[in-house]
């Protein structure tokens, strides 16, 4: 129990809000720029949910390996909780972000050793990046995962792909099981002050809506999803612009609680290495002609 209106109380809080946030820097500087308060305008602090939605094949996984890799480059230990893919899959996905090389070299059945040797010697510079030896959709397998990544091996920075797998296997309902889950890590993040990013999909009738932007409340399976997280993001498939070797996109910032939310980022994957950026005015002008 905290009185937050005694002097010792208030000593306190003037230290703190003096203090150098403690934040991970976004792909995206427009997102970055918004996340005020312990966000400092440099990213997501630790402590905070964030998520990012978007239909199937619309660089769900992508965007949170690019997130991954941004908060490796400030020299964080990371984990990617995959509960679809293997570790070789994550792996050749996360090489070619991480190096800017061809994933499709990196990939079995088109596998370069040049491009690997390539690759290598830009992933051997950066800070572990864990993920589970095996897949599973069992909460529990994943709880043990995180405990015993930030307990063992310090990581701080999370990202869950995608949670609504999390609800395959159990006893309960898909929108009991998400409201269970995510209001377990919201509590354990802000508790262990630990980044984490949750992908997510839309339910049925927002992914099934190509004519208009998708909204928080089109998150598959509960409100507590919309409730939990500190910021949204999400993919706006009524806008998706694909020219040969890459692809544009609106990624909408539907809630920001620390901030202004409302507004969209212009985001470009390249097919080729996978590396998300966000696109200048001058850029978006010419690949919209």
């Amino acid at each position: 129990m905290k009185n937050l209106t005694n002097a010792d109380y208030l000593k306190e809080f003037a230290i703190r809000q003096t203090a150098e946030p403690d934040a991970v820097p976004t792909p995206f500087p427009s997102l970055n720029s918004i996340l005020r308060d312990e966000g400092g305008g440099i990213g997501t602090a630790k402590g905070w949910v964030g998520i990012i939605a978007a239909n199937p094949g619309h660089f769900k996984s992508v965007l949170g390996i690019n997130f991954c890799a941004e908060a490796m480059k400030k020299g964080m230990p990371t984990a990617y909780v995959s509960l679809e893919m293997s570790d070789n899959q994550i792996a050749s996905r996360a090489y070619a972000i991480i190096s800017g090389q061809s994933v499709a070299r990196l990939e079995s059945g088109s596998f370069s050793p040049k491009t690997f040797e390539l690759a290598s010697g830009e992933v051997m510079k950066m800070p572990p990046l864990y993920c589970p030896e095996r897949v599973s959709t069992q909460w529990e397998d994943v709880v043990d995962f995180v405990k015993v990544c930030h307990e063992e091996h310090s990581v701080d920075y999370f990202v869950l792909d995608y949670i609504q797998l999390t609800a395959i296997g159990g006893s309960e309902s898909i929108v009991e099981a998400i409201s269970n889950v995510t209001t377990d890590l919201r509590a354990w993040a802000v508790n262990n002050r630990v980044c984490v990013i949750i992908l997510s999909q839309f339910n049925r009738r927002t992914s099934s809506d190509y004519t208009q932007p998708p909204r928080s409340q089109g998150l598959h399976g509960s409100q507590i999803l919309e409730a939990s997280a500190d910021w949204i993001a999400l993919v706006d498939h009524s806008r998706v612009k694909r020219e040969n070797n890459r692809c544009l996109f609106w990624l909408c910032i539907d809630k920001n609680r620390h901030g202004v939310s409302q507004i969209s980022i212009p985001v470009e994957v390249s097919y080729d290495t996978l590396r998300a950026r966000e696109c200048l005015e001058d850029e978006l002008n010419e690949f919209i002609k």
